[in-house]
């Protein structure tokens, strides 16, 4: 469990690199002025004109693709450090085990701040609540700590942690509606995988794919295909790890 944690961070956290190349190609600069010049038409001389001096020598024509060639590279090594640094920030935030969630929700967000003023490329890595937020709720030991409250105290707790990472209000309504859902698809997908051991205990051969069937049917109506086919493959949706705030 603890090692899928760790990946499942290092996951969030590259996603947050990702995003940082992302927006540092949108405001990579143009062309230099002597390619500028190059792609303009020359214009003719007046017939009987004097003949003009002979224009200024231009860069060769490779030299633009090596600035950008270098300008890519230094923007890979700036998001590699940025990724270093928040996978380092949040790992130690995650391993220990002597503070509270508002503990370590602050230790969070100024292993962020750190990470972020350390960080040689433009920072963007850091200005995504979505991303800081996917990152701190895989942790093994914040989902220890939502999993204890009660389902009206962990949403409380879930809103308090988005706003604190920088969602809007607005997002944060939206955010908790969609958490009621999940809630109440899993305590479906949970009460039917007790049901459906009941039924395997009791019944074999064809009347057992018969009750099952009837089963699915029952508490998932529409999306009982689905399930069967999942279920063929080895695949028990309802037996995943639960994430509070991401399934």
């Amino acid at each position: 469990m603890q090692r899928t944690a760790l990946a499942l961070t290092s996951l969030g956290v590259a996603a947050l690199a990702c995003v940082a190349v992302m927006y540092a190609l949108r405001e990579r600069p143009g062309p230099g002025p002597a390619v500028q010049r190059a792609a303009e038409p020359a214009l003719a001389e007046p017939t009987g004109a004097p003949r003009s001096a002979p224009p200024e020598r231009e860069a060769p024509a490779g030299r633009g693709a090596r600035d950008e060639e270098r300008f890519l590279s230094d923007l890979a090594r700036a998001s590699e450090a940025e990724e270093q640094a928040l996978r380092d920030s949040v790992l130690r935030v995650g391993e220990d085990d002597s503070l509270t969630l508002d503990a370590r929700l602050l230790r969070y967000r100024e292993a962020v701040q750190a990470a972020r003023a350390e960080a040689p490329g433009s920072g963007d890595t850091f200005e995504h609540p979505g991303m800081l937020a996917e990152v701190f709720l895989r942790m093994e030991s914040v989902q220890r700590e939502l999993a204890a409250l009660s389902p009206a105290a962990r949403s409380r707790e879930l809103a308090h942690i988005r706003r604190e990472l920088g969602y809007g209000e607005e997002e944060i309504a939206r955010m908790e509606h969609v958490d009621e859902r999940r809630e109440a698809r899993w305590q479906n997908g949970l009460a039917y995988m007790q049901e459906r051991a009941r039924i395997e205990a009791s019944f074999e051969g064809d009347a057992l794919q018969g009750e099952l069937r009837a089963l699915r049917e029952e508490y998932f109506a529409d999306e009982a295909p689905t399930i069967e086919a999942e279920e063929r493959d080895g695949f028990f949706r309802f037996q995943r790890p639960r994430v509070y705030g991401r399934n």
